[in-house]
Protein backbone atom coordinates (compact mmCIF):
# COMPACT_ATOMS: atom_id res chain seq x y z
CA UNK A 1 0.00 0.00 0.00
CA UNK A 2 1.11 3.34 -0.96
CA UNK A 3 0.84 6.81 1.68
CA UNK A 4 1.29 10.46 1.15
CA UNK A 5 2.92 12.81 3.47
CA UNK A 6 0.20 15.71 2.67
CA UNK A 7 -0.20 19.62 3.83
CA UNK A 8 -3.08 21.75 3.75
CA UNK A 9 -3.14 25.50 2.89
CA UNK A 10 -4.64 26.53 6.06
CA UNK A 11 -5.56 25.06 9.70
CA UNK A 12 -9.14 25.64 9.10
CA UNK A 13 -8.74 23.32 6.05
CA UNK A 14 -6.65 20.87 7.64
CA UNK A 15 -9.25 20.62 10.38
CA UNK A 16 -11.86 19.93 8.32
CA UNK A 17 -9.97 17.15 6.18
CA UNK A 18 -8.94 15.70 9.40
CA UNK A 19 -12.18 15.51 10.65
CA UNK A 20 -13.36 13.84 7.48
CA UNK A 21 -10.58 11.13 7.55
CA UNK A 22 -10.66 10.23 11.17
CA UNK A 23 -14.48 9.26 10.61
CA UNK A 24 -13.29 6.93 7.52
CA UNK A 25 -9.86 5.37 8.32
CA UNK A 26 -6.63 5.82 9.98
CA UNK A 27 -4.37 9.50 9.32
CA UNK A 28 -1.12 10.21 11.25
CA UNK A 29 -0.34 13.87 12.37
CA UNK A 30 3.10 14.91 12.17
CA UNK A 31 4.03 17.78 14.47
CA UNK A 32 5.06 19.87 11.79
CA UNK A 33 1.41 20.33 10.18
CA UNK A 34 1.99 17.61 7.78
CA UNK A 35 -0.33 14.38 7.72
CA UNK A 36 0.41 11.04 6.27
CA UNK A 37 -2.08 9.27 4.74
CA UNK A 38 -3.17 5.95 2.74
CA UNK A 39 -3.38 6.46 -1.68
CA UNK A 40 -7.52 5.78 -1.28
CA UNK A 41 -7.89 8.97 1.53
CA UNK A 42 -5.73 11.00 -0.91
CA UNK A 43 -8.26 10.02 -3.75
CA UNK A 44 -11.04 10.68 -0.85
CA UNK A 45 -9.83 14.06 -0.16
CA UNK A 46 -9.59 14.86 -4.09
CA UNK A 47 -13.47 13.70 -4.58
CA UNK A 48 -14.41 15.99 -1.59
CA UNK A 49 -12.77 19.03 -3.50
CA UNK A 50 -9.93 20.00 -0.50
CA UNK A 51 -6.99 21.20 -1.71
CA UNK A 52 -3.32 19.97 -0.53
CA UNK A 53 0.33 19.66 -1.13
CA UNK A 54 1.77 16.22 -1.52
CA UNK A 55 5.20 15.95 -0.56
CA UNK A 56 6.09 12.58 -0.83
CA UNK A 57 4.59 9.12 -1.86
CA UNK A 58 6.17 6.49 0.65
CA UNK A 59 5.78 2.55 0.80
CA UNK A 60 4.42 1.47 4.38
CA UNK A 61 7.68 0.25 4.92
CA UNK A 62 8.86 3.48 4.87
CA UNK A 63 6.22 5.12 6.96
CA UNK A 64 6.97 2.86 9.99
CA UNK A 65 10.55 3.60 9.89
CA UNK A 66 9.81 7.08 10.01
CA UNK A 67 7.52 7.09 12.22
CA UNK A 68 10.25 4.61 14.81
CA UNK A 69 13.10 6.80 14.25
CA UNK A 70 13.31 9.27 17.08
CA UNK A 71 15.42 12.16 15.21
CA UNK A 72 12.17 12.70 13.16
CA UNK A 73 10.15 13.39 16.38
CA UNK A 74 12.69 15.57 17.26
CA UNK A 75 11.09 18.53 19.88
Amino acid sequence: MKYARISFPSRDVAVRAFHELARRGRIVSLPDGQFIVPEAAAAFLQTRGFTYQTHEWMSEDYVTQALRNPASNAV
